[in-house]
């Protein structure tokens, strides 16, 4: 009997232990979703518990709750107990996340839920609408992306105009981008939109309103099958319902809505290897091209101006114009370059020049042949060949160095004459004369210190500018060092925009090697760098690599560039002058 006592009591013990288990968990309503669902994410708990914290919903938007709902009840003498708290979450962009951990405190012991993990898949058809009870029909709203052209050839630009149509009993209060689709293997721009204005079309044959939200020229830089990744918004929508107010009008409801313009392939054609000239270098559109020059008639050590123009439409920013060769009695420099582009839905329109100043040392009659551009046209789909006229220089003057009569007075020839010494009578008479004795004077012994003194002057004179250009050149050297600092971080906070991000690298190098070689504007350039950094004994490799950074720099205005180029080139600037203060100091 005892037994049966004993065991009674702690069958009792091990059920009251069992229903005193504190259990706290978290629910997802489905593991996969489209990025135009919505997530139901439930953290419930069989005890009442106080200090609760959700997690961080990273990657996700919080389009409703918290919601918290308390049951309790009796069955049969038995207690159940729950407390919940929900959210409904909207997905910003694709892939697999995590649910992180949430933590509720109970008899002052915290808890935490598992993580669990989702799945984001793109934009589906038909979404569920079980937790979703402002849900908006794909039938009602819906993105687009029209593309101009879905076939291009590799460099011939096309336009991407995004979309967003809606039913007219919906009305749009706001938007915000989710995600931005990234133009990978694409030149592009943006075209500004002053306003956004709503207007009447159809979509699919049905009667529609739709307003044009973002304008995009694309050039693409490689051949094949290119993906343009979707662009995604959370709009925020007013939506209808069965109410009225006082006066008769329809009351509406705010609602959240995720939308997708889904992923778009673009097929790249090759350019043709037909007849392909030799010096094409990647101009496609319909250009013009013209060389003039600023005078055909001067004088030696004068100067005068070659321009190159290139006018039309096509990738102007995207190939260079042919380099000029001439005589070398033609001393030429390199050209200032300058663009006159503007860039709307129909792709870059204008002309890039380039021009060159040109010094003769000789005097004589020049020609500048005839230099040619070689473009694909995207009209005739052939390339075409375009030169200039031949220019013809007169130069007139004397060669520079030469003497106009050398050695003039080798042609005057002196006369033969013969010199006669006539003899002499003189009558002198040599008187002495008292004088007194230099030594020991103050004026010798002014001369013999003057001397001394004019030396530890001169001595005192050189320390002090000595000492006065050191606080200049180290004031220089700080300040320089300073602006390179300042612009290494710009450049940081550029990545992304080339234009903007190689200027701020560009001065950045600048600055700092004006600081190690306190070179001043007027001597500043790569040899001279690259002679005093040999001087210093720097690797030839930082050099070489430096060099090819500058190229960059320069370059990065006449082709595409990436982000992740761009992160290189500033990790490269970074390790270059990391290894420079390494060698010098």
């Amino acid at each position: 009997m005892s037994y049966k006592y004993l065991l009674n009591i702690a069958l009792l013990f091990i059920n009251l232990n069992v229903f005193c288990q504190i259990n706290f968990e978290a629910k997802l309503s489905k593991s996969t979703l489209g990025v135009n669902e919505r997530l139901r994410v439930e953290f419930s708990i069989n005890e009442d518990g106080d200090n609760f914290s959700p997690p961080d919903f990273m990657n996700f938007k919080v389009v409703g709750g918290p919601s918290q709902s308390i049951k309790n009840s009796w069955v049969n003498g038995d207690r159940s107990y729950s407390k919940s708290y929900t959210y409904f979450l909207s997905p910003i962009k694709t892939g697999t996340y995590s649910i992180g951990q949430a933590t509720i405190e109970v008899d002052g012991k915290v808890y935490k839920t598992l993580p669990l993990e989702i799945k984001v898949v793109g934009a589906v058809k038909n979404p569920n609408k079980e937790n979703d009870p402002n849900y908006v029909s794909d039938s009602e709203i819906y993105l687009t992306s029209e593309i101009s052209k879905r076939s291009p050839y590799l460099n011939e630009g096309f336009s991407v105009v995004y979309k967003l149509y809606f039913s007219s009993n919906i009305g749009i209060t706001n938007w915000r981008e989710l995600s931005s689709p990234r133009y990978t293997d694409f030149w592009s721009q943006n075209i500004d939109i002053d306003n956004y204005t709503i207007e009447d079309g159809t979509y699919k044959g049905k009667p529609s309103r739709y307003v044009i939200l973002k304008k995009t020229v694309l050039y693409p830089q490689k051949e094949g099958e290119l993906t343009i990744e979707p662009l995604s918004l959370d709009i925020t929508l007013q939506l209808p319902t069965n109410r009225r107010d006082f006066f008769g009008q329809r009351i509406t409801k705010s609602s959240q809505k995720v939308v997708t313009s889904g992923d778009q392939i673009i097929s790249v054609k090759q350019l043709p290897n037909l007849n392909k000239p030799k010096d094409y270098n990647g101009a496609v559109g319909s250009f013009n091209f013209v060389a003039t020059t600023s005078k055909r008639q001067l004088s030696v050590s004068e100067a005068l101006e070659l321009e190159l123009e290139i006018k039309g439409n096509g990738n102007l920013k995207l190939f260079q114009l042919p380099k000029l060769s001439l005589p070398s009695s033609l001393e030429i420099y390199e050209p200032e370059k300058t663009e006159n582009i503007s860039t709307n839905i129909s792709g870059m329109r204008g002309s890039i020049r380039d021009i060159y100043t040109i010094v003769p040392s000789k005097p004589g009659k020049y020609k500048i042949p005839k230099i040619e551009f070689s473009y694909f046209d995207i009209n005739s789909k052939k390339y075409k060949t375009i030169s200039s006229n031949e220019i013809n220089i007169d130069v007139d003057g004397e060669e520079w160095g030469s003497e106009k009569d050398k050695n003039i007075n080798s042609k005057i020839k002196p006369k033969n004459t013969t010199l006669k010494f006539l003899p002499f009578k003189t009558k002198s008479k040599f008187v002495k004369i008292k004088t007194k004795s230099f030594f020991n004077t103050n004026i010798f012994w002014g001369l013999l210190i003057l001397p001394f003194i004019i030396t530890i002057l001169i001595i005192i004179l050189m320390n002090y500018l000595n000492g006065r250009n050191k606080f200049l050149n180290t004031n220089i050297s700080i300040k320089s060092r300073k602006l390179a600092k300042k612009y290494l971080l710009g450049a940081k906070s550029k990545l992304g925009s080339k234009k903007e991000f190689y200027e701020s690298l560009d001065k950045a190098l600048h600055n700092y090697l004006k600081s190690i070689t306190l070179f001043d504007n007027s001597n500043y350039s790569k040899i001279n760098i690259q002679k005093e950094l040999e001087k210093r004994n720097i690797d030839a490799n930082i050099i070489k690599a430096l060099n090819q950074l500058f190229s960059n720099c320069e370059m990065a205005r006449y082709t595409p560039i990436t982000n992740v180029e761009m992160e290189s080139d500033y990790k490269t600037a970074l390790d270059i002058i990391a290894e420079i203060d390494k060698s010098i100091n």
